[in-house]
């Protein structure tokens, strides 16, 4: 197995990004892709952002400019000499990813600009030991988590394509997790999630969405849902 101790900075001039010293994660090359004539991305985000990594072994590592592959599940990225690295997954604890700026500016109303990724969740199905995934609440009581997806498919032939080409399709799935453990596969809906709690719960939080005039399919109301949800 490959390991190399990078010293990673950040030095990435045709994305904006200002050098930062002394970070050391451990990291591969990273693999030449086969993605050339594959329509759409195995990107979390197109565009280059900042992340802040906590590591094992390095403590914690901030603004290191990353793309995340959610295709093959891999941070990608960028060491000081400006080449692509993926990090060792058995080094990183959790990353909170910035969401590009450009997507808060013209993106659905309460996109959160960070988002926290952690691994752990094998309770999940098809989610595996190193997989990362978004952990929008998490307490005592419940958990919500959201698995991103970026599949490769390959589509019908058809009457407008003389060839099937293949291309990535995105999506997404919630995932609720209880205190027992239980784990149920939610909507990002207000009556859903409402309906996916224990019956004991379910007018609490009918009280919490009035009172705060929640709605569940915006990421922000869903932190704050769960917040409150949780310390109930």
């Amino acid at each position: 197995m490959r390991k190399l101790l990078v010293a990673v900075a950040i030095l990435i001039s045709n994305v904006g990004f200002a050098q930062i010293s002394n970070i050391s994660l451990n990291g591969a090359p990273a693999r030449l892709t086969a993605y050339e004539g594959v329509e759409g991305s195995p990107y979390l985000f197109e565009d280059w952002a900042r992340a802040d990594f906590g590591t094992t072994n390095a403590g914690l590592k901030e603004k290191v400019a990353y793309r995340f592959n959610i295709y093959d599940n891999e941070f990608e990225v960028i060491n000081e000499a400006g080449n692509k690295i993926y990090l060792n997954k058995d080094y990183v604890e959790y990353a909170m990813l910035e969401r590009p700026s450009i997507l808060i500016a013209t993106g659905t109303p309460g996109m959160l600009t960070n988002l926290l990724f952690k691994k752990g969740y094998t309770m999940i199905k098809g989610v595996g030991e190193k997989d990362f995934v978004n952990v929008l609440a998490e307490g005592g009581g419940y958990t919500l988590v959201r698995k991103f997806y970026s599949d490769l498919v390959t589509p019908p032939k058809n009457s407008y394509a003389p060839t099937a080409g293949r291309m990535f399709v995105f999506e997404e799935s919630y995932y609720l997790v209880d205190s027992d453990g239980n784990v149920s596969t939610v909507r990002n809906k207000t009556n859903n999630i409402i309906k996916s709690l224990k019956d004991k719960d379910q007018d609490k939080a009918k009280e919490i969405v009035k009172e705060g005039k929640l709605d569940l399919s915006r990421e922000d109301h869903l932190v704050i849902f769960f917040q409150k949800l949780n310390e109930a």
